[in-house]
């Protein structure tokens, strides 16, 4: 893992943090989502407001996630230089790249059609983004409401909650006790270290570093990605025999109505509804079956 830079001198105005406590404080996490759906948690982001209608955006990366994870999952976050690798990027009164362009804006026509449609009855761009399921066009970056810490003591793969966190920590009574046979404990493993969690060995009493947690969230990804590669390669060489031997006849299409395809695809361009939605809506469970039909829907038909 390379050092992260936690001491670093604000070049102007907008990145130097605001001093004293502040009255109200928001959080989320935000996570890059691969083509299977899996999570990982690449930063935490806090807005603070201030007395004196000062306010404060700062993004804390999950460096010992961010360095294991290869462009094909996570190119960055938009708006902030991730080559500086700082503890903390502060974004002072002004909104961020990464929210602005994800968030309406105040002079947007619904604006309040899209506030009430989330139970606001006040603009907050960034609660907004908090209460929605909301994906960017141009990333695969999804942000969640940061709840807070909790202390899990691990009995079976039912006690990890499926929303864990990066402030979260999961107790385990030794790597043996995780799982019986190695693909469920790479399983396991995979789920905690990709949220972020930390890992606490009771039977050591140590508790795992970034460092420790990076290296091993690099090894277990190898593994998963050689393993799903043999499975691609197995299911190829099948398909080639059944096509030597005339069997194959290719998968079918799904069946999707165009009309209502040509709807959905007109609400989801105007981020009237969410990715998830327009797939439920149109009955397509693949997210890259998705956005291969909405290609073969020019906007100008789906108006």
């Amino acid at each position: 893992m390379r050092p992260v830079t936690r001491y670093y001198e604000s070049q102007n105005e907008y990145t130097l943090p605001l001093q004293g406590k502040p009255y109200y404080r928001n959080s989320g996490i935000i996570y890059a989502v691969d083509r299977i759906g899996s999570k990982y948690a690449v930063s935490r982001v806090d807005f603070e407001r201030y007395d004196d209608q000062n306010f404060q955006y700062i993004f804390s990366p999950e460096w010992s996630v961010i360095d294991t994870l290869p462009p094909s999952i996570f190119q960055g976050i938009p708006g902030l230089d991730m080559s500086l690798r700082l503890e903390r990027y502060y974004r002072v009164n002004m909104t961020p790249y990464f929210i602005s362009e994800r968030t309406p804006s105040e002079s947007r026509e619904d604006l309040w059609d899209l506030l009430e449609e989330v139970g606001l009855d006040y603009y907050d761009r960034f609660e907004w983004l908090l209460r929605t399921n909301m994906r960017c066009g141009t990333d695969n970056l999804i942000v969640e409401r940061a709840e807070a810490s909790r202390h899990i003591a691990f009995e079976s793969a039912k006690s990890l909650p499926a929303n864990l966190q990066p402030n979260d920590c999961v107790s385990i009574k030794g790597f043996q006790s995780i799982a019986s046979t190695s693909h469920q404990l790479r399983k396991n493993l995979l789920q905690i270290l990709r949220s972020g969690a930390r890992i606490l060995d009771e039977t050591e009493e140590h508790q795992l570093s970034e460092e420790e947690c990076s290296l091993l969230l690099n090894l277990l990804m190898l593994q998963d990605s050689m393993e799903s590669n043999q499975k691609k390669q197995r299911h190829q060489d099948g398909v080639n025999r059944a096509k030597h031997d005339g069997k194959y006849a290719g998968r079918k299409k799904i069946a999707v109505d165009q009309n209502l395809f040509r709807q959905v695809a007109k609400d989801f361009r105007k981020r009237k509804i969410t990715e998830d939605e327009a797939m439920a809506r149109v009955g397509i469970a693949s997210r890259s079956t998705f956005y291969r039909r909405l290609k073969e829907i020019q906007p100008e038909n789906a108006k």
